[in-house]
């Protein structure tokens, strides 16, 4: 069974206002005419600071949280675009999630020491033919880990200590709710700042 803190992990994600990070798996064609929303995580065993979340909107950084500030910092020209207290409260709760994960991956190496990092990168594209895609994935150590297939859907492992993610995550309808994000609650938050985008 699916344990609190990872049902915490996911009903906050799939809640918040708006979530984490990753870029696309291909970047959009030329003349495709695509806006793409993204979400990046970082958590490091050492050093800080061990956990980061960062958006971006075609590219260009919307805002930043940190673990050593606890603030979301919007960038210039984003300062209303959100409730930034209320980004910086839901990322605050998140901070111990990813760590959780990235020292079990580091017990399942039985690699306990020195700096080891857990990325995660997810996101979504709206494309002006109405088109979308969603992506979601992580790596370790900068090596695909777990990646996210929403036609499936399922977690695919990239390596075996992520079939033990995979079977948590998949244990308590995650599945079902990472899916719903990609195609339903990205899209609308990528909306969100488009529009107040092209209106400030």
């Amino acid at each position: 069974m699916m344990g609190p803190l990872i049902t915490a992990f996911f009903l906050l994600l799939f809640s918040g206002t708006t979530v984490l990070g990753q870029k696309p798996q291909s970047a959009p064609k030329p003349g495709k005419q695509c806006d793409s929303l993204v979400y990046k995580d970082k958590e490091q065993s050492k050093g800080t600071p061990f956990f980061t979340n960062k958006a971006y909107f075609n590219g260009k950084p919307i805002y930043q949280y940190d673990s050593n500030s606890k603030e979301a910092v919007p960038e210039p020209g984003w300062e209303n675009a959100d409730d930034w207290n209320q980004e910086s409260q839901f990322q605050k709760r998140r901070e111990g999630f990813g760590m959780e994960y990235l020292r079990e991956i580091m017990a399942y190496y039985k690699d306990v020491s020195g700096l080891h990092v857990f990325n995660g990168t997810y996101g979504c594209e709206l494309c002006k033919n109405g088109a979308t895609n969603g992506f979601w994935r992580y790596d370790y150590d900068d090596r695909p880990f777990i990646e996210f297939d929403k036609e499936k859907p399922a977690w695919i492992p990239k390596e075996p200590a992520a079939n033990i993610i995979k079977e948590k995550w998949e244990a308590d309808g995650s599945v079902t709710q990472a899916k719903e994000y990609l195609e339903k609650t990205c899209i609308e938050n990528l909306k969100q700042y488009r529009d107040y985008k092209k209106a400030n």
